[in-house]
C-alpha cells in the first residue's frame, strides 16, 4: 500500500495571497462580509515558503472579525497526477474531529436522549464493570482510565496500516480490558478508546449513524457541505487529497486504511472548518447553540476538584496572553490545526496532506502575524510553540549513544526509539524529532538528561 515513491517534478500551482484590510470584498459562503478598514497587509506566504511547492503541502485558512476570511493553498494534492492543492481540496482532520463528536453527544444532552454523568454500561453493556462507573463525560474529557487503542492494537501486532479496524473492533479490544490505567476520573490521559466509544454511543441511542446525524444536525445548519465521516475508507471522494510521507529521496502514500471514527476520520475543507469556528464565536445559528459552545468550551476537572485544559474535544488555553481555544490532528500523512482567538475574532484553520509539516507550528504563526496585524500587543508571555529549547550542544555522538535505546511508555503503552543521527539525539513516536537539551549546558545533561521535544505537538487519531 506504500510503495508509491515521489518523482521530482518542475510544477507549480499555487494562489498568491495577502490579506488585504483597505478593501471591503463580500463573501456569503462564510459569515461576516468585509468591512472596509484601516489595517495593515498580512502577507502569508512567508508562513508557507519552507514547503516545497513540487511536493504534498497546506491550505490554510485566516478570518478576522470584520473582514473578509482569506485562504491560501500551497503545493500538490495528489503527486502521480500532479493535481494541486486548492482551497476546496478535501483533506483529513485527525484528532480534531473530536470536537464534533462531543458536539453530537451534547445535541442528544439536549434532546434529553442521556446525560453527561450516565454510566457507559447503560448504551454499551459489553465494557466491563470495574467497581467505579465510567461515565460519557469521562469520555469526552479523557478521564476514563481505559487503554489508547492504537498502543494495545500494536503490541499483538495489527496496529494502524496492517488491517483494517472498525468500530466493532474497538469496542471488542476495549471490552476484553480487565483493568484500567486509573481510576475513572482521578487522572486525565488522552486516548483514542474514549472518542471511538463515544461514536458508538452517540449512534445507538440516535438510531441512525454518527454521518447521518451530525449532518442533519450540525454540517446542513452550518453549511458546511463538504464534511463527512470516513466511514469506509474505500469511499470515492471528489477532491480529496492523497495523503504522503517524507523519505530521504522523496515521499510515499501515507493513507489512514481504517473504518475507525469520531476520535478522527472527518474529512472536511478549510472553508467548513472556517464556518465552524464562526459558529462557535457566534452560536446563534443552531437552537440551543449558546448552551452546546458553552458547554464544549467548559474546561473538565478531575474528581479532586484538579482543573483540565481540556474541555470537550477542545483544550482551552492561553497564549500571547489571551485564551486559546483550539485542537489538532493527526492521521497518517493527515495534519489539522484549528484555534480560535475569541477575544480578538481570530480564527486559524490548517489542513496538510504531508506528514512533515508541523500544523500547530504553522497555525500559531499564521495567528501571530494576525494578532501582530490588527494591532494588538502581546500582553503576555509567547505561547508554548514560541518557547523553543536549544539542540543539546557540546556532546558527541559517542557520548549521547547511551541514551539511545527502545522505550515503552507503561501506562499507555506506546514505544517510543531514541538513537543518535548525525551527531543529534532524536525521538521517534511516528514522525522522528529532535530531542532538545533543557539544560543550560552539556554538563548537566550528561549529569541528567532533560529533555524536551522540538516538533510536532499534534495528537495522533489514527
Amino acid at each position: 500500500m506504500r510503495s508509491m515513491r515521489f518523482v521530482t517534478i518542475a510544477a507549480l500551482t499555487c494562489v498568491p495571497l495577502s490579506v488585504a484590510w483597505g478593501a471591503a470584498v463580500e463573501n456569503r459562503s462564510l459569515p461576516f462580509a468585509a468591512i472596509p478598514q484601516n489595517r495593515p497587509a498580512i502577507d502569508l506566504d512567508a508562513e508557507l515558503a519552507s514547503i516545497a511547492p513540487t511536493g504534498p503541502g497546506c491550505v490554510v485558512g485566516l478570518k478576522i472579525a470584520g473582514a473578509a476570511p482569506v485562504t491560501r493553498a500551497h503545493g500538490l494534492a495528489d503527486l502521480e497526477h500532479l493535481v494541486p492543492l486548492t482551497v476546496d481540496s478535501v483533506l483529513e482532520t485527525g484528532s480534531l474531529a473530536k470536537q464534533f463528536t462531543a458536539a453530537a453527544m451534547l445535541l442528544l444532552v439536549q434532546d434529553g436522549k442521556l446525560a453527561l454523568d450516565d454510566d457507559i454500561r447503560r448504551y454499551l453493556p459489553e465494557m466491563p464493570d470495574y467497581g467505579i462507573p465510567i461515565t460519557i463525560r469521562h469520555l469526552l474529557t479523557h478521564t476514563s482510565g481505559l487503554r489508547e487503542q492504537w498502543s494495545l492494537l500494536a503490541l499483538t501486532g495489527n496496529g494502524p496500516g496492517s488491517q483494517v479496524h472498525t468500530q466493532g473492533t474497538i469496542l471488542d479490544l476495549a471490552s476484553r480490558q480487565e483493568g484500567l490505567n486509573f481510576a475513572p476520573g482521578a487522572e486525565f490521559l488522552y486516548t483514542n478508546t474514549n472518542y471511538a466509544l463515544a461514536a458508538i454511543i452517540i449512534e445507538r441511542v440516535s438510531g441512525m449513524s454518527l454521518q447521518r446525524f451530525t449532518e442533519q444536525r450540525l454540517f446542513q445548519p452550518l453549511g458546511m457541505g463538504n464534511s463527512r465521516w470516513r466511514e469506509d475508507f474505500r469511499t470515492v471522494v471528489p477532491g480529496r487529497a492523497m495523503a504522503y510521507a517524507s523519505t530521504g529521496d522523496g515521499f510515499i502514500a501515507n493513507m489512514p486504511f481504517t473504518n475507525v471514527y469520531g476520535n478522527g476520520g472527518l474529512l472536511t475543507t478549510i472553508g467548513d472548518l472556517l464556518r465552524w469556528n464562526a459558529f462557535l464565536d457566534h452560536p446563534s445559528d443552531l437552537h440551543d447553540g449558546e448552551a452546546l459552545v458553552a458547554a464544549l468550551q467548559k474546561p473538565g476537572k478531575l474528581r479532586n476538584g484538579t482543573a483540565l485544559e481540556y474541555s470537550l474535544g477542545l483544550e482551552v488555553t492561553r497564549a500571547h496572553g489571551l485564551r486559546l481555544i483550539s485542537h489538532s490532528g493527526s492521521t497518517a500523512g493527515y495534519k489539522a490545526w484549528l484555534g480560535r482567538y475569541p477575544d480578538k475574532g481570530i480564527s486559524v484553520a490548517v489542513l496538510c496532506n504531508n506528514g512533515g509539516v508541523d500544523p500547530v507550528d504553522l497555525g500559531e504563526k499564521v495567528a501571530e502575524h494576525a494578532l501582530n496585524g490588527s494591532g494588538y500587543i502581546e500582553g503576555g508571555p509567547a505561547s508554548p510553540a514560541a518557547r523553543k529549547s536549544a539542540p543539546l550542544t557540546g556532546m558527541t555522538g559517542t557520548e549521547l549513544t547511551p541514551y539511545q535505546g527502545l522505550f515503552r511508555n507503561p501506562v499507555t503503552g506506546e514505544l517510543v526509539k531514541v538513537e543518535v543521527v548525525d551527531q543529534q539525539l532524536t525521538f521517534q513516536q511516528g514522525s522522528a524529532q529532535v530531542l532538545a537539551q533543557l539544560g543550560e549546558s552539556a554538563s548537566s545533561a550528561r549529569t541528567g538528561v532533560s529533555c524536551g521535544l522540538s516538533g510536532p505537538r499534534e495528537r495522533p487519531s489514527n
